[in-house]
């Protein structure tokens, strides 16, 4: 049994069962959300939201965290699995031994994965440069899904009667609107891939390590999962896969966006037409390429402010200043390894979006809940944890006008 904090001032009883990752599929949130949203308006949140105070009356809390003011020790894995690591100071001893769970094991046992997986999101957001973070900021959507299989819906906006192939009409008075603007998609059934880690704890290790020293050694290792995924999804997204995201987005040569150049020279003029391609229907906002591409990008013949003047010489100099351009000027850079350390980028290419409209995340949130019911129903003494996910273009193959790829010519 665990408590929150109510509004009232006193305590809130709340039965942990088994079944908790059940209902919490079932209504297509992860476990800090159901319960979150299932008592929150019992909750005085004031003390942290019903979760932190559900996770903090069993004692899986951590050393300096804003939810542990007092400094309490991280409790052991045997205390948590053995149900001792709750506390109650109204038991005078400050713990809570006899919490044993209902209808069997201990609540503290059952809310080890979901306190694990929290403590990994914790963490791992602290860092805010790594490929896996960066590559948030490119991701339009993300949806949470209950179940493996879901249907990918595409729009198609350029066929007739699409959105970007029809015209409005002039009509009579009183008269109705012709129908010319269709609104159809194509569902495609997909199905996600699962990837699963376990951990296993000798009975020396039970007794020695801590529930911090276990979450920073699984966000150590969801920061190394996610930054391998980061380049999958984007080599999937660009160069395309035979599931989710089917054909590459066709790249153009530098020198055809400026004729004049002779390769390997690279011009402020192929790279502004570049950012300029298809601009009524989109807006370049992230670049993705390795650094020595990034550099030629810099270092490109006729970028504005690279020649030198004499300012002792009279200068007639009026600026035009464009106001419809739309791009260029807050385009933000994603440097990857190069191609040969494993980069999913090609040697001399540059990838490219549009973040508003570009990718979509689906995650399985249900994927731990097989997975998690064995662990608790077994008493194992390991642990054992699924993640599903997938990124996909949101428009799928039908329009990819929201990504571009630019192959700087070499000879």
């Amino acid at each position: 049994m665990a408590f929150i904090r109510n509004k009232a001032g006193g305590q809130t009883e709340i039965p942990i069962h088994p079944s908790l990752y059940k209902e919490a599929q079932d209504a297509n949130l992860s476990v800090a959300q159901y319960l979150n949203k299932k008592y929150a308006g019992d909750c005085d949140e004031k003390h942290g939201s019903p979760f932190q105070q559900i996770l903090a009356s069993e004692g899986l809390i951590t050393p300096g965290g804003k939810n542990n003011p007092f400094g309490l020790r991280a409790p052991t894995l045997q205390e948590v699995l053995d149900g001792r690591s709750g506390y109650s100071a109204a038991s005078g001893t400050g713990t809570n031994p006899a919490d044993r769970g209902d209808p069997f094991g201990s609540a503290s046992r059952i809310l080890f994965p979901a306190a694990i997986v929290s403590m990994i999101e914790a963490y791992t957001q602290k860092d805010r440069t790594t490929d896996m973070v960066v590559f948030d900021e490119l991701v339009t959507m993300n949806l949470s899904i209950g179940s493996e299989n879901f249907e990918q819906p595409v729009v198609d906006y350029s066929n007739t009667g699409g959105p970007e192939n029809t015209r409005s009409q002039r009509i009579a008075q009183l008269a109705e609107p012709p129908v010319l603007l269709k609104f159809t998609t194509s569902d495609r059934i997909r199905k996600l891939p699962t990837w699963s880690i376990g951990a296993e704890f000798s009975d020396q290790a039970l007794r020695a390590s801590t529930l911090d020293i276990v979450a920073l050694t699984f966000a150590r290792y969801w920061e190394v999962e996610r930054d391998a995924h980061v380049y999958e999804y984007m080599s999937s997204i660009w160069s395309g896969d035979n599931d989710l995201n089917t054909g590459a987005v066709t790249a153009v040569d530098s020198d055809v966006l400026d004729t004049s150049i002779t390769p390997p020279a690279f011009t402020h003029k192929a790279w502004l037409k570049f950012l300029a391609r298809n601009r009524k229907y989109r807006k370049i906002t992230h670049v993705i390429g390795d650094i020595d591409t990034y550099l030629q990008v810099e270092g490109r013949t006729g970028r504005p402010g690279t020649n030198n003047y004499d300012p002792t010489l009279a200068r007639i100099d009026p600026q035009a200043r464009v106001i419809n351009s739309g791009f260029g000027n807050d385009v933000r850079w994603f440097i990857v390894d190069a191609a040969a350390d494993g980069g999913p980028v090609p040697a001399n290419t540059v990838w490219a979006l549009d973040n508003t409209k570009g990718i979509v995340r689906v995650t399985n949130t249900s994927a731990s809940y097989s997975a998690v019911e064995a662990f608790l129903m077994r008493r194992a003494q390991a642990l054992r944890i699924d993640t599903s996910e997938a990124c996909y273009r949101m428009f799928g193959n039908t329009d990819l006008k929201p990504f571009d790829a630019l192959t700087i010519v070499q000879s």
